[in-house]
């Protein structure tokens, strides 16, 4: 019951500093969208009675990493009256959702496997989705049709932040089965390395409004489906239906993007 209350709390601080942030304009930005980002995490970390940095389990903090930083980008994309006081409340939710979930003991200290690992799983996914659209709130200019052309760095930056995003959210998948963290740091490489060339490809698509997200989370699940199968892919008829129909989604998201910006 203390977690809990902990956690609605810790919820309540980010989403009202996310609500506030949408107020920041220029340089202090990324200054504040660190600050409150380092508010999920260290709060999540005492929920779980970590209280010195160096004992923080880094793969439980992600998810609470992750709902904080979408809830500013989010916030910077909507109107202020009176869709701003939803992202408040969904933001208030949700990191107190991902808090308590992380503050679960693991099943066994030996290996760190999850205790709630379907919870664990959606909350990665989801927060995937709204990390990926939060980066379009954050970097002016970067969501197409936005009314200017960004430029390389500019693009280059949020190109890295797509990527970062997506590979925290694989690696916190995979680290909901027993792990080191040699292989969590493994799995996150392993998704940059997939994901970059998506993002690249989104960037030059121009895919507007949330075509781009959605492409990207496609993209996530698909790698994710594939790496943490415990079948190899051949001899998993099942798995492969599931592939051939994630591409043929991704190839619909991306003809739909596509007419959608002509039109």
């Amino acid at each position: 019951m203390q977690q809990r209350s902990g956690a609605r709390e810790l919820g309540l601080a980010v989403a009202s500093l996310a609500a506030l942030s949408r107020f920041v304009e220029g340089a202090p930005l990324p200054a504040v969208t660190a600050l409150i980002v380092l508010v999920a995490i260290s709060g999540s970390a005492r929920l779980r009675g970590e209280r010195n940095p160096e004992r923080w389990r880094l793969d439980r903090l992600i998810l609470p990493g992750l709902a904080a930083f979408a809830a500013v980008g989010i916030a910077r994309l909507v109107d202020p009256v009176p869709w701003l006081a939803g992202v408040f409340a969904g933001s208030w939710l949700v990191v107190a959702w991902v808090a308590s979930i992380e503050a679960d003991p693991p099943r066994a200290l030996s290996d760190g496997s999850h205790a709630r690992p379907v919870a664990a799983r959606l909350g990665a996914l989801g927060l995937a989705f709204g990390a990926f659209a939060a980066v379009g709130g954050l970097i002016p200019g970067i969501l197409p049709g936005g009314g200017r052309q960004p430029e390389i760095a500019t693009s280059l930056l949020a190109l890295a932040l797509l990527v970062v995003a997506g590979s925290l959210a694989g690696a916190r998948i995979a680290a909901v089965r027993p792990h080191t963290a040699g292989r969590v740091v493994a799995a996150f490489c392993q998704y940059a390395i997939v994901l970059a060339p998506t993002g690249i490809a989104v960037w030059v698509m121009g895919l507007p409004r949330l075509f781009g997200p959605a492409l990207l989370l496609l993209a996530t699940y698909l790698a994710t489906s594939l790496r943490e199968s415990d079948e190899p892919l051949g001899s998993n008829v099942r798995r492969l239906e599931e592939v051939a129909v994630l591409v043929l989604a991704g190839l619909a998201v991306v003809a739909l993007g596509l007419l959608t910006r002509q039109w």
